[in-house]
């Protein structure tokens, strides 16, 4: 990454979260991915009673480039929000947005029969990153390591690229899981800073309704006006 982007000192959460992955990884590559079969989520292993994965399939990275490349995206991305945000508030996120996914990725496995198990960070990364590009919107990203853009196309592309593996891949559920976990931290987000502007879900179904209701109205010229429907100078207005 390149630009305004610069790495910030990695986080105390996301030190932990990656010293679980590499140990994890290890013992997995020594039991031969045995490991992985018990942690990582999939429809069979949950519905056989193996609950404990909807919280420890984030866990399980399947191959090592994959652990080292979500592993720097967490330290940069992720280590520079929980600065800003605080661990509190960061661990509220990470949580919404790797218990959230779970059960999309559970149901579109029954829908298309999809046995290819959910695992590593690459969810709560893409929520990461779509606060990142609310954040930072302007900020220089790349691409493939290659192309420079801001971060709230950046974001835009991935959540694309998800989509589309999502509709024409093999392992479509896995796909748009990931691309709920973006839309899950991005509603998280935007329920969080109403609630901090104090403002209700009431507030804003009223306002919803007041623009529908604008949008309705038009101005009606006198010769418009059916004359059974105009009304008696001499009778008095309702507001007198």
């Amino acid at each position: 990454m390149q630009g305004q982007f610069q790495a910030p000192p990695l986080s105390k959460t996301n030190k932990i979260i990656i010293i679980a992955l590499v140990v994890i990884f290890i013992l997995n590559q020594v039991l031969k991915g045995q490991l992985g079969h018990y942690l990582a989520l999939s429809y069979s292993g949950f519905s056989s009673g193996l609950i404990y994965q909807l919280v420890t399939y984030p866990l399980v990275e399947g191959s090592f480039m994959g652990l080292i490349f979500e592993g720097l995206l967490l330290w940069f991305i992720g280590s520079e929000l929980e600065s800003k945000w605080g661990q509190k508030f960061y661990l509220q996120f990470l949580a919404i947005s790797v218990i959230s996914v779970a059960p999309v990725y559970l149901l579109l496995s029954i829908f298309t029969s999809s046995s290819a198990p959910l695992m590593g960070i690459t969810g709560f990364n893409y929520a990461l990153l779509v606060a990142y590009a609310i954040i930072y919107a302007e900020r220089q990203l790349t691409f493939m390591l290659i192309f420079p853009m801001k971060a709230k196309y950046f974001c835009l592309l991935l959540a694309g690229i998800q989509l589309y593996m999502g509709i024409f891949s093999q392992s479509g559920a896995i796909s748009l899981s990931h691309l709920s976990a973006m839309l899950f931290g991005f509603f998280f987000l935007q329920f969080k800073s109403m609630k901090a502007r104090g403002v209700r879900m009431g507030d804003v179904k009223n306002q919803i309704h007041k623009k529908r209701m604008k949008s309705k109205l038009r101005i009606v010229k006198d010769d418009e006006v059916d004359p059974k429907d105009k009304a008696d100078p001499s009778d008095p207005k309702f507001w007198q």
